[in-house]
């Protein structure tokens, strides 16, 4: 049996409501750069228990104990103001949820294949959500091991069709096949249809690190009974873009307001690279493209084959570092990513914080921060933040400094193709909480808490995006809040899509 934890935000969500007519008056004055609209994410790493969890097991003991750590780290997502988190469910062809077509992780049970007694994946969207975050599902979509021989039923059948591709320790699963892409499409499929999650998101890991390009290559065969009238790495490119295509066809076809998108290494796009190929402008740093040759990822061409909605790439170097300097990474990334009509929400990484000045660290980070602000052409764009395991060291960075303020995630209004829900109706306050009915097709809301002596008129976005994120307290996916029992405030509900947009507003008065 799954046991809820008792939410520990309500307290800040009441004090947010006391102090709401003072954040209207700091918000220039902090310097915080906030807009109503920012990705704010974090990577939840559950593979070799980087992040969660400390522990792995069968016993209700362990599982009780997964599930309080994950509450906690969950609770300290909300307390920040972040948006979403990036939950890892697959991380070597071994799952965090109830699967019929891969092994259980052993990440979480301790024996790959192994039922850990519970459902985590489905655990943390309900708690997600219970918190007003998004929960996307992290997938590793060809990774099969990283020296380790697994020999679950389902491993030896892989092995047994020949589907693994395998150069020095590393193996993935050979995206050279077309049933192991479409395997990767069903393994997505069953986490898009069977959870009520609102993102899918890869990371970097395609072929193997420098497999040769020749015919010492385990694939060199398949390459030459494919497509020899291509170079074996543009070979190698396309059959990544096909997996990546699929799978947003198959995001389409079922939820198609589930955003999709892909991690990707932070230099791409140089000038001797794909640049040229996709009508881009090569990015002037000195740092390398390595991950076009090396692994065969091309960052441009989901872009510019419009199979994301939004790219992260790993910009995972200090501000001042020489060869890949973060700002101009990050305007160059954001830039491009607009040229395609794409989202750029950049992982930074905070791995750095355990040597050298923590002090500096925490100003770097929100030197990134900002970098991704200022140079963001469009207003989508974020920051995703590398691990989760060290957000306590920098809690001072995002709860009162960047991150001060509530925040949505951008809007995708451009793919939405359902009509706007009607606005919530019957809305009342009593004993502090909330309630509304909700319209039919609502799946989650925003709560705005506005001051009596400011007039409705002034009450909205200047840039017409509703009501001002000034009054933002929070997102439920729930007809409820609790704000508390101040005075002196009136509050208005909006239906919140799946693709980040706001329907009209329902007010209430005091």
């Amino acid at each position: 049996m799954i046991i809820p934890l008792k939410m520990a935000c309500i307290s800040n969500i009441r004090l947010r409501v006391l102090i709401v007519s003072a954040l209207v008056l700091l918000m220039n004055a902090a310097g915080s750069g906030a807009s109503k609209r920012e990705m704010r994410g974090v990577w939840v790493a559950t593979v070799w228990g980087i992040d969660w969890p400390s522990k792995q097991g069968t016993t209700e003991a362990v599982r009780s104990n997964q599930q309080r750590e994950l509450g906690e780290l969950l609770d300290r997502c909300k307390r920040l103001n972040l948006t979403t988190v990036c939950f890892q469910v697959r991380g070597m062809a071994d799952v965090m949820y109830r699967s019929r077509l891969e092994p259980w992780s052993s990440f979480v049970s301790g024996k790959r294949g192994e039922d850990p007694g519970w459902d985590p994946l489905e655990w943390a969207v309900a708690e997600c959500h219970r918190r007003g975050l998004e929960c996307y599902a992290w997938v590793n979509p060809f990774r099969w091991s990283a020296g380790t021989d697994y020999n679950t039923p389902a491993d030896k059948e892989w092995k047994s069709r020949g589907w693994l591709l395998t150069h020095g320790k590393y193996t993935v699963m050979n995206p050279g096949l077309e049933p192991v892409r479409e395997h990767i499409v069903e393994i997505c499929r069953e986490i898009v249809e069977g959870y009520d999650i609102d993102g899918l998101i890869f990371d970097d890991y395609f072929y193997p690190n420098r497999i040769p390009e020749n015919d010492k290559a385990q694939d060199y065969a398949l390459y030459k009974k494919e497509a020899p009238w291509m170079t074996f790495g543009d070979w190698r490119r396309a059959n990544v873009h096909k997996a990546i295509a699929d799978v947003k066809g198959m995001i389409n076809d079922t939820k198609p307001y589930v955003r999709f998108g892909i991690s990707p290494a932070g230099v791409a796009g140089k000038a001797d690279s794909s640049a040229p190929k996709w009508g881009a402008e090569g990015v002037g740093v000195k740092a390398a493209d390595w991950q076009y040759g090396e692994i065969y990822s091309d960052p441009l061409g989901w872009m510019y084959q419009g199979t994301v909605d939004f790219v992260s790439p790993q910009i995972y170097w200090a501000t001042t570092h020489g060869t890949a300097p973060y700002g101009q990474l990050s305007q160059w990334w954001s830039r491009t990513a607009n040229m395609y009509g794409v989202h750029m929400y950049s992982s930074v990484t905070l791995e750095r914080i355990g040597t050298g000045d923590l002090a500096e660290h925490r100003r770097d980070l929100g030197r990134q921060i900002d970098c991704n602000r200022t140079y963001s052409v469009d207003g989508n764009h974020g920051t995703i933040i590398y691990s989760a395991k060290y957000l306590p060291k920098v809690s001072g960075v995002l709860a009162t400094g960047r991150y001060a303020y509530p925040s949505l995630t951008p809007s995708m209004a451009e793919r939405e193709i359902e009509p706007d829900a009607e606005a919530p109706h019957g809305l009342k306050l009593k004993h502090g909480v909330l309630t509304w009915s909700a319209p039919k097709g609502a799946r989650r809301f925003t709560v705005y808490a506005v001051p009596d002596d400011v007039a409705r008129a002034e009450a909205y976005d200047e840039d017409g995006d509703g009501v001002d994120g000034a009054f933002l307290i929070g997102v439920t996916y729930e007809p409820r809040m609790e704000v508390g029992d101040a005075k002196g405030y009136r509050y208005a509900v909006c239906v919140y899509s799946g693709y980040s947009t706001e329907g009209e507003p329902a007010w209430i008065e005091p």
